[in-house]
């Protein structure tokens, strides 16, 4: 019986699947990269003061002020951080979960979270220098709006922050202003990523 190249082809790449994938089970995992290790200044606790601005919670509302907590945490093995984030703007509280990590075919940081309003929200970033833009969407009871969360880290514990929101990305207008402290607990800041 003769066999053709193309059989004799399949036949071996079966025989030599295993032998690769035991190659490859030996290997040392994966390590994170220096794109996801700079994501070690949002690991810790911080103390986040700040002010939404006039007519941010509906069109007559006050400049109120806002206090909580931020604290992110590495997860998958130091590929990206786990973070919630708890606030209270007047006498109402939020809360959010997210998960940000690095996305190597973009070349950019996602974030993803959800809130305790059942408002979701997704936004690329991307850092230079000391500075974190964070451009997206969210939605809220079925309706998109667009955002720009900008921090600048002022020290190695510290960062001033802003946020815009809009029914699009030409009327987003400064909502919120303010400043994450790490609290001396979470200190130092040279987290880094499991190896």
């Amino acid at each position: 019986m003769r066999y053709s190249s193309w059989s004799l082809s399949f036949v071996l790449a079966c025989a030599v699947s295993p032998i690769v994938a035991y190659a490859r089970s030996q290997e040392a995992p994966p390590k994170p990269g220096p794109e996801v290790k700079k994501l070690a200044v949002m690991v810790g606790r911080f103390t986040n003061e700040g002010e939404l601005k006039a007519g941010m919670m509906t069109p007559n509302s006050p400049a109120m002020k806002v206090s909580g907590t931020d604290e992110c945490k590495w997860t998958a093995d130091g590929f990206g951080l786990i973070c919630t984030y708890t606030w209270d703007v007047g006498s109402t509280k939020f809360s959010e979960t997210a998960i940000i990590y690095y996305d190597a075919i973009s070349q950019k940081y996602q974030f993803h979270g959800v809130t305790n309003t059942g408002e979701t929200a997704d936004q690329t970033g991307t850092v230079s220098g000391d500075t974190w833009t964070w451009p997206g969407k969210g939605v809220l009871d079925g309706k998109v709006f667009y955002t720009r969360f900008v921090m600048k880290f002022v020290s190695n514990d510290s960062y001033d922050y802003s946020e815009e929101w809009g029914d699009s990305e030409n009327s987003m207008k400064l909502a919120m202003t303010g400043k994450d402290t790490r609290a001396a607990i979470t200190k130092p800041a040279t987290s880094k990523p499991a190896n």
